[in-house]
């Protein structure tokens, strides 16, 4: 999913791979799924890129549920590679992320490569 979403920069995945009534806790703060879109969509026509590295022992999955520890390396051109490690907690539903509870460092929705226009980052 990720692959297929981040990876690739593609935001027409996204309804593919998240349930509509998706919601991301991220740092304290949380991210319906339009606003989520909208991000992804936004950020995608940036120049940003990413990679990911799997902590393999830190990796559980149960159900619906996957915990995982990851690594996002995010690059843009001209400016130095940033690296976010993920502590996360995803929840399925109908095979579909349903809720994603994470906490990153650093935090993400502060750094300048997901900064948008009009936008004040994530909501409360």
């Amino acid at each position: 999913m990720f692959n297929e979403v981040t990876i690739k920069k593609n935001d027409k995945a996204i309804p593919i791979y998240y349930d509509q009534l998706f919601e991301l806790y991220s740092n304290g703060k949380k991210m319906r799924y339009d606003e989520f879109l909208k991000m992804h969509h936004d950020v995608f026509k940036t120049k940003i890129q990413y990679n990911i590295r799997y902590d393999d022992t830190a990796f559980l999955e149960q159900g619906d549920k996957v915990a995982a520890r990851v690594f996002i390396s995010v690059t843009k051109p001209n400016e130095p590679m940033h690296e976010i490690e993920v502590i996360l907690i995803a929840e399925y539903k109908d095979n579909r992320l349903y809720r994603l509870w994470e906490l990153t460092y650093p935090d993400w929705s502060k750094m300048k490569a997901f900064q948008r226009k009009g936008s004040d980052k994530t909501k409360n």
